[in-house]
């Protein structure tokens, strides 16, 4: 009995390194650290879009994610995921809420 006791706290203690270890890589997917080559300081550059994107397939939705999503695969012309996020943000907004940029996009896109 002893030993079981005395060899589970060993396992545990292993697994819980194991995952210790791999928690920052696992929690780096969006984000980038660099470093400024003036003041030597680092900063980290976050992946907006993909943040945005965990977001709303976790359920919260904002006019700003859906604008913002639409207009980036607009500019990296990925038309087909801009007039995805462009139909989500027409579909629940009101014209009066959204930007003349995105809805002149959104009339280029559906054409």
């Amino acid at each position: 009995m002893i030993k079981t006791a005395w060899t589970f706290k060993i396992n545990f203690a292993l697994i819980l390194t194991v995952l210790f270890l791999l928690l920052p890589i696992t929690n780096a997917k969006s984000q980038t650290v660099q470093y400024d080559s003036v003041s030597k300081q680092k900063y980290i550059q976050v992946d907006i879009h993909k943040t945005y994107e965990r977001i709303i397939d976790k359920g919260y939705e904002s006019i700003e994610m859906f604008e913002s999503l639409g207009n980036y695969y607009y500019e990296c012309n990925n038309f087909k995921k801009s007039k995805l996020y462009f139909d989500k943000l027409f579909g629940k907004y009101n014209l009066s809420q959204i930007s003349s940029k995105s809805i002149e996009r959104y009339k280029m896109i559906a054409k």
